[in-house]
C-alpha cells in the first residue's frame, strides 16, 4: 500500500510538472502568434517598421524564458520546501535525554538544604579503567517488544569483556544504553559506582570511546578528523599515530596528516577508515572502550593491523567488545552470552566451550562456517 501511494504521488508530480511546462509553451507560442498577427497588420499598414516588429518578437521570447526555467525547477522547489519542513520538524522535537539539574539548584528552588553531591569520578589518566555495572536493566523500543529483561552484570576496572549471542539478543542495545542514547525503563547503569543519569552528558561520553562498524569521517584533513575537538597539535597527532603503528598508513597518503578527505572518507578504504577511528578514540584517552563489530568487514591483513593497534589502546582500560568472529572474542578475559535479552552464560572461552551450552553451539557452528555470533 505504501508503494502504491508513493507511485500515485510521483505520477501526480510528473503530470503537474509536465502540464505546467506544456501550458507555458502554449502560452508563449500564442503570444508570439498574436504579436505576429497584430504586428504584421501594422507593418502592412505602414504603422510600424519591420525592425520594430522583430524587436517585439524577441522581447516575447525573452519574456517567457524565466517562466520556463521556473517550470523546470518546480519539482526541485517543492522538494526543497519538503526538506525545510523536515529540518524544522527535527529541530523542534524535544530532547528526551538531558542532564539532570544540579543538586544545589534543585534544592534552592525547593527551599530545602541541598543533597550531597555524587562522588567525583577520577579522570581517565588517573585510572586503570572504569567499573561498569548493569543492575536489573530492562528496556524496550516498543512496549510490546521488550529487548532486555532484568539484565545484571559487572565489569571490573581494566577487564576485557566480549558480549556474544544470536542476532536480536540485545548486544547493540547494551552499548546504546551505556552511551545514554536511550534510557532504560527499569534498573540502572553505574560507572564507577555513579548512576550515569547523574553524570553530565559531556563527562560521560568523554569517558567512553566507541569504535563502530561504520566509521563516519568528515570532509577535511586527516589530522582534523583525528583530533576533532581535542586540543592536539599536528605533532601530537603524528606521535599518537606513531604509537599506534599507523605510520605506514600516513606514508601511503599523498600528503600525510594534511591529506584532504571527502565526506564519509570515500577516498579511503574501509580498513583505513577503521584505523583512523581507532586513532580518534585514542586521542581522547577513554577509560572504557566499546567496540561494536569494529572488524566485521575487514580483510585478514587489515584486521591483524587493527587488532595490534587495539591491544595497545586496551592497555589499562575497560573494554566491551561485540564481534561475530570467534578469533576476536576468544581472547577476552570474560564472555557474556545473551539470548533474547537475558544473560544465560558467563565465563572464559575455554569454560564456555567445555560447558556445552549456547556459546559452545554457536562456536561449533561458526567453525563449520554455518553461523555467526
Amino acid at each position: 500500500r505504501t508503494s502504491q501511494t508513493y507511485r500515485r504521488a510521483v505520477d501526480g508530480v510528473i503530470f503537474y510538472d509536465s502540464a505546467i511546462s506544456a501550458m507555458i509553451e502554449w502560452v508563449s507560442q500564442a503570444a508570439i502568434a498574436l504579436v505576429l498577427a497584430v504586428g504584421g497588420a501594422m507593418v502592412t499598414g505602414g504603422a510600424m517598421g519591420l525592425g520594430l516588429l522583430t524587436s517585439f518578437i524577441l522581447f516575447s521570447l525573452r519574456l517567457f524564458d524565466p517562466l520556463r526555467q521556473l517550470a523546470e525547477r518546480f519539482t526541485q522547489i517543492q522538494g526543497g520546501l519538503t526538506a525545510v519542513e523536515r529540518i524544522d520538524e527535527l529541530l523542534s522535537r524535544p530532547i528526551d535525554i538531558q542532564d539532570r539539574p544540579a543538586p544545589l539548584q534543585t534544592a534552592a528552588a525547593k527551599g530545602v538544604s541541598p543533597a550531597p553531591k555524587p562522588p567525583a569520578i577520577a579522570t581517565p589518566a588517573a585510572t586503570r579503567g572504569a567499573e561498569v555495572v548493569f543492575d536489573g536493566v530492562s528496556f524496550a523500543y516498543r512496549p510490546d517488544d521488550p529487548i532486555l529483561h532484568n539484565l545484571s552484570f559487572r565489569i571490573a576496572p581494566g577487564e576485557h569483556v566480549a558480549i556474544v549471542g544470536p542476532t536480536g539478543s540485545g548486544k547493540t542495545t547494551i552499548i546504546r544504553l551505556l552511551c545514554r542514547l536511550y534510557e532504560p525503563q527499569a534498573g540502572r547503569i553505574l560507572l564507577d559506582g555513579v548512576d550515569i543519569r547523574d553524570l553530565p552528558m559531556a563527562q560521560l561520553r568523554q569517558r567512553l570511546g566507541v569504535v563502530l562498524q561504520e566509521t563516519f569521517l568528515f570532509s577535511g584533513s586527516v589530522a582534523n578528523n583525528v583530533r576533532l575537538d581535542c586540543p592536539l597539535s599536528d605533532a601530537d597527532v603524528e606521535r599518537l599515530c606513531d604509537e599506534l603503528g599507523l605510520t605506514s598508513l600516513l606514508r601511503r597518503l599523498p600528503q600525510g596528516l594534511d591529506t584532504p578527505l571527502r565526506e564519509r572518507g570515500t577516498n579511503l578504504s574501509s580498513g583505513e577508515r577503521q584505523l583512523l577511528a581507532v586513532a580518534r578514540v585514542a586521542a581522547r584517552q577513554p577509560s572504557v572502550l566499546v567496540m561494536d563489530e569494529a572488524t566485521a568487514f575487514l580483510d585478514p591483513s587489515t584486521e591483524a593491523t587493527l587488532q595490534h593497534d587495539l591491544e595497545r589502546l586496551l592497555t589499562q582500560r575497560t573494554a566491551i567488545v561485540i564481534a561475530h568472529r570467534l578469533a576476536t572474542v576468544e581472547a577476552a578475559d570474560r564472555l557474556l552470552v545473551l539470548r533474547k535479552g537475558r544473560l544465560v552464560e558467563s565465563g572464559t572461552h575455554r569454560q564456555l566451550r567445555a560447558s556445552g551450552g549456547l556459546y559452545a553451539q554457536l562456536a561449533e557452528l561458526q567453525e563449520k562456517g554455518l553461523a555467526t555470533f
